[in-house]
């Protein structure tokens, strides 16, 4: 008898496809963790259908994140179970060198049957059998292959016939979340459970990491040049052992406590801090930095291999502290950094000494110098020195925030205060002029683009001289969730600054870039992927808009300066709306047309001269490019004199 039984009729085939892996264990290990592996991911589909989450054709790996990441508390040891069915069945596929057994296949099976039993706990009403360890079959079951094959088949056509909208009652979800919730305190992840979430994680970002092999303790691991390694059970004074502790070759970059799954962890920095006072001097490794006070290695980290949730956040995500900055707090990262990442860290200035660096500097920059750009520049500055790591700036349109946003950036790359700064803006438009805007404001003869290093929409990953990149949150969203390209998604710590530019307009779908680049399934969607790139980066965002919107402030916060477009038409740098006199011209109606082969006068931007050229083609401009594609002496002649004689009949 099978461990997958169900009287469910919508399930029947899922039952059989896990009973034939079953069946597979004895005779061909190998292929039962393969099918095994395709019950788990058409079982999550059926989840992700069920619970009406939209799938975007993820990947298994993809999916089971996306279930982590969601409101519904899945429990750990179900997606967990699906991690270890999905890891096996990617080993008996791809892995030639891999030797299937038939322990690994039991293994699997044991956690095959958890979820099922999970799942038929939630979605129907069959009482399911404890589990019996399965006996061999070979004898009587040589069609099995040409059974599963069918099953596959029919699975996929009941998925591709069935209902594409699901339609949950709030009474179901609160009893599927009930289930869930007892699910999980029944089945608990065992502390070495726990420990492989945390190995992979640490994997993820790159560090050679393995509890049982790599470990200080049990087998006296060590450090080595050219290896980043997260080194397990570090043994300290008086016997006392670090979970984990960071390598980067010889140089010991920080220490990593473990808590258990379901453990706050947002208050749990007490006892690696005082691991990492108590790290000796010794000749295998290198100790980084005498300015740390009684630390002696920089960077602190809890986890208990939760993914990061922010309605979930003293429970869930990577908790990091920097011991060179104690008056900061702790906060929460959704994964850990890269060894590299570190390796920058240390080579930034002082965060305390560059904020008064630029405290002391009254020098801006001539294209955003006007009072209250250099107020905005500095409110900005002390949110930063404050510590605030969300900011918000409100300035009117027609302003200049893009231009103050280039100051701000210009003097944080000047007193490096800023490594890389990541400008965020919603369309490809925007994006474009945002670029020619760093290429053509200067700082003396240079632009900030040539000073700094800028990479545009086009270019996915900045070299490592790069200071400023410019990406649209539909492409971010696209390489840091949905992209099967690791070398494309950005690490956690690879910029320090975001500037998202029109902030209160990231909410809405934006058909001119998603069309093209990523599809969102509906408004919730949106907003929840939109908010996870700015806490993804371990970085301070900064907000502009001209509306803050309820959304944005709950992200940024309060705007810490506000010009507003009524101030600004008092101070005469904005024209009232309501004009009180509206000129008509025959230029204005009839606009400016040269033909092909006109010779015009052109001003040269860079050279700041004016030179003759014959136009290769015809050239239409329309008022709305009076002045700025095309000087109108004429035509602002025209107005200005109609201005002064409508004044003095003013004054009569």
């Amino acid at each position: 008898m099978s461990n997958f039984q169900t009287s469910e009729k919508n399930y029947q085939e899922y039952a059989q496809l896990a009973s034939s892996a079953e069946s597979l264990i004895y005779s061909d290990p190998r292929s039962s963790l393969t099918v095994f592996g395709t019950f788990g991911e058409q079982l999550t589909k059926e989840i992700m259908h069920l619970d009406d989450i939209v799938d975007w054709e993820l990947n298994q790996k993809q999916r089971i994140e996306k279930l982590a990441l969601s409101r519904n508390e899945y429990p750990a040891v179900v997606l967990t179970a699906l991690n270890e069915i999905r890891f096996k069945r990617n080993k008996a596929t791809h892995d030639d060198q891999f030797i299937a057994t038939k322990s690994d296949a039991l293994a699997i099976d044991q956690k095959a049957y958890l979820v099922w039993k999970w799942f038929l706990e939630v979605y129907s009403l069959d009482q399911v059998a404890d589990y019996k360890k399965p006996i061999d079959q070979r004898a009587v079951l040589q069609n099995q292959e040409d059974k599963i094959k069918a099953l596959e088949a029919k699975i996929k056509e009941l998925q591709a016939n069935r209902p594409q909208k699901v339609t949950v009652t709030p009474e179901e979800r609160v009893r599927r979340h009930e289930i869930n919730i007892q699910f999980a305190k029944k089945h608990k992840l065992t502390e070495a459970e726990t420990r492989q979430l945390i190995d992979q994680q640490l994997r993820n970002a790159g560090w050679e990491v393995d509890t049982e092999r790599l470990n200080n303790w049990k087998n006296q691991t060590q450090p080595q040049r050219g290896h980043n390694m997260a080194i397990a059970e570090w043994v300290l004074p008086n016997d006392q052992r670090a979970d984990y502790a960071l390598f980067k070759g010889l140089d010991f970059y920080g220490i990593v406590e473990a808590k258990k799954w379901d453990e706050d962890i947002a208050g749990q920095m007490a006892q690696p801090k005082e691991y990492a006072k108590e790290v000796p001097y010794q000749s295998n490794y290198h100790l980084l930095s005498n300015q740390m006070g009684d630390y002696k290695v920089p960077f602190i980290y809890t986890a208990n291999g939760r993914p990061y949730l922010k309605q979930y956040q003293e429970k869930s995500g990577i908790w990091f502290w920097d011991a060179r900055n104690p008056k900061e707090n702790a906060y929460a990262l959704e994964e850990f950094h890269k060894p590299n990442d570190l390796a920058l860290k240390l080579t930034a200035k002082n965060k305390i000494e560059a904020d008064n660096d630029l405290v002391d500097d009254h020098d801006y920059p001539k294209f955003a110098d006007r009072p209250y750009q250099i107020d905005a520049i500095n409110a900005m500055e002390d949110a930063i020195k404050n510590g605030k790591k969300r900011i918000l700036l409100a300035m009117a349109t027609g302003t200049g925030k893009t231009r103050t946003a280039i100051s701000l950036m210009y003097r944080l790359l000047k007193h490096k205060r800023a490594r890389r700064i990541l400008y965020l803006v919603d369309r490809n438009s925007l994006g474009r002029q945002t670029a020619n805007a760093i290429k053509d404001n200067k700082i003396g003869t240079m632009s900030i683009s040539s000073i700094y290093g800028l990479k545009e929409l086009s270019d996915k990953v900045p070299d490592a001289s790069t200071k400023i990149q410019i990406a649209t949150v539909q492409g971010m969203i696209k390489r840091l969730f949905f992209s099967d390209d690791n070398s494309e998604k950005p690490s956690v710590g690879q910029y320090d600054f975001i500037i998202v530019d029109e902030a209160h307009r990231g909410y809405a779908e934006d058909k001119e870039l998603s069309d093209n680049e990523y599809q969102f399934y509906n408004q919730e969607e949106y907003v929840s992927q939109y908010r996870r790139v700015v806490d993804y980066f371990d970085a301070t965002a900064i907000g502009m808009t001209a509306t803050p919107a309820l959304q944005t402030t709950e992200i940024f916060g309060d705007p810490v300066y506000t010009y507003s477009y009524q101030q600004a038409v008092l101070d005469g740098y904005l024209v009232d709306h309501d004009a009180p006199v509206i000129i008509k011209t025959k230029l204005a109606k009839e606009s400016i047309h040269f033909k092909k082969g006109t010779e015009v006068d052109i001003f040269d931007q860079d050279e700041k001269t004016i030179n003759k050229e014959k136009l290769p083609d015809n050239m239409n401009f329309d008022v709305k490019d009076f002045n700025h594609r095309v000087i109108t002496r004429n035509f602002n002649k025209v107005v200005c004199d109609e201005l002064v004689k409508k004044k003095k009949r003013w004054a009569n």
